[in-house]
This record gives structure tokens, C-alpha cells and sequence, in this order.
């Protein structure tokens, strides 16, 4: 049952911001603007951290399958998906930030498939690399913050790869911690 809550809010989610876009490219026929950083799930994927997007997507209604790679999270999508991508693996550095979400699926309708490239196309433009014909290609987009996104919909296997080419690092001041160090026993 949660599930199909949850299937249900992000086929809601989706709808809304495709109906967003609808509405700006109705608005803005003439002079088209398109999203000049990756997004997903509606958060800017540069300098994601790992616990930002945990929480969006509890507050989605999913959860994570547990993992035995450091590092790498699954979450299932629900049955159908978004689009039919039924899939979300994450993969974080060490310091907490997201370095890739691969969403993935297998997507039989000619229908769904050339919706996903479509929202893509009018979310972020004509692909830096690649072709979407009809919604339907091998297309990559990159972005001046260091990220891309790479969609390949050329066949039933969809892949959507979002990446941060340099995710943020929590780095070290080079000072040491006097007090906290005495603490420890």
C-alpha cells in the first residue's frame, strides 16, 4: 500500500512540474528559458549532500533497501515508476555528498519513453552531445557548475546518470581539537 502511495505521489510530483513547463513554454513561446543546472527531485544536484536528498525523498514516501557498499543507495521507485524509470541508485563520497544517481528502468511503452525525453528536452534544452528525436535518443547535458546529466532512451533499458564531477569534500582545518581530544578516554 505504501508503495502505491508513494508511486502515486511521485506520478503527482512529475505531473506538476510537467505541467510547470507546459505553462512557462506556453507563457514564454518567444523566449524560452531553460534550466541552466541539473536537478533532481527538484534539488540542484551541485554540492548535493547525501542527507538533502534522503530527505526528499522520505518526504516522498521511499526508502532506501538496505546496502553492504559504502557509499551506494537503492531505492525501488514504486511499479510504475516515474515514467516507467523504476529504479535510483546513489552513489556518495566520504564526506557525505552525492557523486552520481543513476535512475534506471525498463520501459516498454513507445508512449512513456518519448514523454522522459521530452520533459528532458524542454526542462533543459537541445543536448550538449547526443540527439532526442521525438523524445527518443542518447543525449548528454552538461552544466557549468561540473555536472550533466546522461539519458539513453534509445532502447526498453532507460538510464538517466545524473553526475557531480567534483562532489563537495569536507576537509580538514589542521588544527587540533585540545579539548575534544581530552574528552576521550
Amino acid at each position: 500500500m505504501l508503495s502505491k502511495v508513494a508511486s502515486m505521489l511521485i506520478v503527482f510530483a512529475l505531473a506538476l512540474s510537467y505541467g510547470e513547463a507546459m505553462a512557462a513554454t506556453a507563457d514564454n513561446k518567444e523566449s524560452s528559458t531553460f534550466s541552466t543546472v541539473a536537478e533532481l527531485f527538484g534539488l540542484p544536484l551541485n554540492d548535493l549532500s547525501l542527507s538533502q536528498l534522503e530527505s526528499r525523498l522520505n518526504t516522498m514516501g521511499l526508502s532506501s533497501y538496505p546496502s553492504y557498499k559504502q557509499g551506494v543507495m537503492t531505492y525501488s521507485l514504486g511499479p510504475e515508476g516515474i515514467l516507467g524509470v523504476t529504479n535510483a541508485t546513489i552513489y556518495s563520497n566520504r564526506s557525505g555528498y552525492v557523486r552520481q544517481v543513476l535512475l534506471s528502468g525498463v520501459v516498454e511503452s513507445n508512449e512513456k519513453r518519448k514523454n522522459l525525453g521530452t520533459l528532458l528536452g524542454k526542462k533543459y534544452g537541445a543536448p550538449t552531445e547526443g540527439f532526442l528525436n521525438n523524445g527518443l535518443g542518447r543525449s548528454k547535458w552538461h552544466f557549468s557548475d561540473g555536472t550533466s546529466i546522461d539519458f539513453r532512451n534509445t532502447t526498453y533499458d532507460v538510464s538517466i546518470l545524473y553526475v557531480d564531477e567534483q562532489p563537495k569534500v569536507a576537509t580538514r582545518s589542521g588544527q587540533i581539537d585540545v579539548e575534544a581530544l581530552s574528552r576521550q578516554k
